[in-house]
């Protein structure tokens, strides 16, 4: 059972009438708040409309029960919205000549097909701890704790799990398929944001399709290292070591290139490691949700920013920052230094900010800090930390032993404070480098280092001067967020080059937004008729990439041959389906659950205990997960226990024995056909009386 906790699918009719709501909303805000086009209102209005509900969703979710906090949310934007409608009395509220891009939306709904058919076949990256916010959130826990340790909120940007949690709350859907479906859509969604930001830029239907083909398939060159001698790959051996998930290859780095990268939850056919990328690789190959939302919400900003219609318009961007920061934290930050910069040289050079929307945008911008330092998420959990002198290093070192302790859990927020460690994580990187997740960092001093790193790169990066040049001609004659988002990405592009993070890999996600950014300008670069350069440079730019979509299109092959499957999630079955089904969101909200970590919150919706202090790794967690006693337990003030038939073969008989005393009752219990495997909830209750 993959789909519906019911089994029925007529579960998922409240979330499509939610959803309804929103994109009527969002059409108005679209439509009256800003100058867009017909063909844009419709697919941008989804869009927005999205991104206001979801981050509605985590201010109410702090206030109020949660399927009010997911259902009152959707009210409010279309009252919003037909107020603003309501207003105008000058243009018509409901303009049918917006239906006509009816083409585009059936492409949409095909990319939302194609994407969840791999998605459902694939068991990806990080699964327990997205499973574990999409169904805590979906009980009602805004904002999230850090799962295996209660006190400890979440450092981590939560905002995408959101709208999987409505799907969940909302449309009985199980974590996975919740997991896979919005996933799906975003991507979906942000393809036809794309489609209409090359189609401005080129001014032709042509340019639209090659912007979504770009977003969705650009990757950088690894593969073309196959071309170079075996020579000077051999000697790449001496100075690359495969990092991460990549290590276990267990191959030197030149035959590595043509190994298979197996990875638990990986499709039938392996991904060939030459095709896969340390720093940009494709949105197609984005299996963990809050990358594509953040994709989502840039589109959204680059759409929108020259198009403000009034103040309402204003007031609409400072929540769509505000979301962004809760999605994806390093680009909110990125963008935000890019903006900033942008209007310091802007009045440097003309001592007055003289462009007509920069200033709306700027406000919008600063009205989002304090939204952000206090909303949920990893910002306000930073900023808590550092103004109230919570131990960030405490919850650091919880982090790392929670990820030895539930085996194969991946806990890695984009940015902790090691205030010990440089200014909050960060230090000076020398020599400089370019930091792939995959290859480590590779020094712009070492010849073949270099090479490598070029290559992994794309081609892009040589068309950069060009792209700066178009950009900022373009930024001065009127479209500034061009200017921003050159800035930015030039900041993403050096920042991981000249400075080491304690987890260093993250970073690299600067580095993606840059490249994607530039990547993006290039096909509009192209397209540009009225840009001066030579013609063999414009067929070289399409050659490069056409180069950065072949890779692309490789990993998307590959992950075709997952399309025909189902896989749940790494370490889920039917079983783990079925008693979520019966117990997901039965607990009381001060319930306590031991059990696995990660397994037990994504079945339960419910944290796995309330636990005092720094994570005790050699306490009464891992003596219990070891050997548990009833004793122990409730010592430990839990009242329920969730049993997996794997943990139970390996306990003690002790513990068996333990776990059958008569005032134990059975909460839950359900087995395969074999009578063997079982997933079980023991109600603890009646022994303490």
């Amino acid at each position: 059972m993959y789909w519906y906790r019911s089994g029925s699918a007529l579960s998922l009719l409240p979330w499509l009438a939610i959803m309804a709501i929103v994109w009527l909303a969002g059409w108005l805000i679209a439509s009256q708040a800003f100058r867009l086009p017909r063909r844009e209102r419709l697919i941008v209005g989804f869009g927005l409309g999205l991104v206001l509900y979801t981050w509605l969703v985590n201010i109410a979710g702090q206030l109020i029960p949660p399927t009010a906090a997911f259902v009152l949310p959707a009210i409010l934007l279309l009252v919003f919205g037909g107020w603003l409608a309501w207003r105008n009395k000058e243009e018509p509220r409901f303009d049918r000549a917006d239906f006509r891009v009816w083409p585009w939306l059936l492409a949409g709904l095909f990319f939302v097909w194609v994407f969840l058919l791999i998605g459902k076949g694939l068991a990806l990256f990080d699964e327990h701890k997205n499973l574990s916010l999409i169904s805590m959130i979906a009980n009602g826990d805004i904002a999230p704790h850090f799962f295996p340790n209660y006190p400890l909120k979440s450092i981590y940007h939560y905002g995408f799990h959101i709208f999987g949690a409505s799907l969940m709350r909302l449309g009985g859907m199980l974590p996975w398929s919740a997991f896979d479906l919005a996933k799906a859509i975003l991507f979906g969604v942000s393809l036809l944001l794309a489609g209409l930001l090359g189609r401005r830029y080129t001014g032709k239907k042509l340019g639209g399709w090659v912007a979504a083909g770009v977003l969705a398939f650009a990757t950088g060159t690894r593969y073309l290292l196959f071309l170079l001698p075996p020579g000077l790959l051999q000697r790449a051996d001496q100075l690359i070591t495969l990092q991460g998930t990549s290590a276990f290859i267990g191959k030197p780095f030149s035959e590595a290139l043509a190994s298979g990268w197996t990875i638990d939850g990986g499709p039938p056919m392996d991904y060939i490691f030459g095709f896969l990328n340390g720093v940009m690789d494709p949105l197609v190959m984005a299996h963990q949700g809050p990358n594509t939302f953040s994709v989502l919400i840039f589109l959204l900003v680059w759409l929108l920013l020259t198009r403000l219609k009034g103040r309402w318009a204003f007031l609409i961007l400072a929540p769509l920052f505000a979301m962004w920061a809760l999605a994806w934290e390093a680009t909110y930050a990125l963008f935000m230094l890019g903006l900033f910069l942008f209007a310091a040289i802007m009045f440097w050079r003309t001592r007055t900010l003289n462009l007509a929307q920069i200033k709306p945008t700027l406000y919008a911008a600063l009205l989002s800090v304090p939204i952000v330092l206090v909303q949920g998420g990893t910002i306000t959990e930073l900023a808590r930390d550092l103004l109230f002198g919570i131990e960030a290093q405490g919850l650091l070192s919880s982090v790392v032993r929670a990820a030895r302790l539930g085996a194969g859990i991946s806990f890695a927020p984009a940015a902790l404070p090691a205030l010990a460690d440089g200014f909050l994580g960060f230090s000076l990187r020398w020599p400089p480098a370019i930091l792939s997740a995959h290859l480590g960092a590779l020094s712009v001093f070492s010849p073949v280092e270099l090479i490598v790193g070029l290559f992994e790169l794309g081609p892009v990066i040589v068309f950069t001067p060009w792209i700066s040049a178009w950009a900022w001609r373009r930024s001065r004659a009127g479209d500034w967020p061009l200017g921003v988002l050159l800035v930015a990405s030039w900041v993403g592009f050096l920042m991981p080059m000249f400075l080491e993070y304690q987890a260093d890999r993250d970073i690299s996600r600067l580095s993606w937004q840059a490249l994607l950014t530039w990547t993006l300008m290039l096909v509009f670069v192209v397209f540009d008729r009225g840009f001066r350069w030579r013609r063999q440079l414009r067929n070289a730019a399409m050659i490069g990439l056409a180069l950065m979509v072949f890779g692309g299109l490789v990993v998307m092959g590959i992950q075709l041959t997952a399309a025909g499957t189902t896989q749940l999630a790494h370490t889920f079955n039917d079983l783990d389906s079925t008693i979520t089904s019966q117990v997901w969101g039965a607990f009381g909200e001060e319930d306590t659950i031991f059990g696995p970590l990660g397994n037990t919150t994504v079945i339960t919706g419910q944290l796995t205990g309330r636990l005092l202090g720094e994570f005790p790794a050699d306490h009464l967690w891992s003596e219990m997960s070891v050997a548990p006693t009833l004793d122990g337990l409730l010592s430990g003030g839990f009242e329920f226990v969730f049993v997996d038939s794997r943990d139970w073969k390996n306990w003690p008989l002790d513990s068996q024995t333990d776990l059958r005393a008569p005032c134990i009752e059975v909460f839950a219990e359900v087995w395969d056909n074999s009578g063997v495997n079982f997933r079980r909830i023991l109600d603890l209750r009646p022994c303490y009386q």
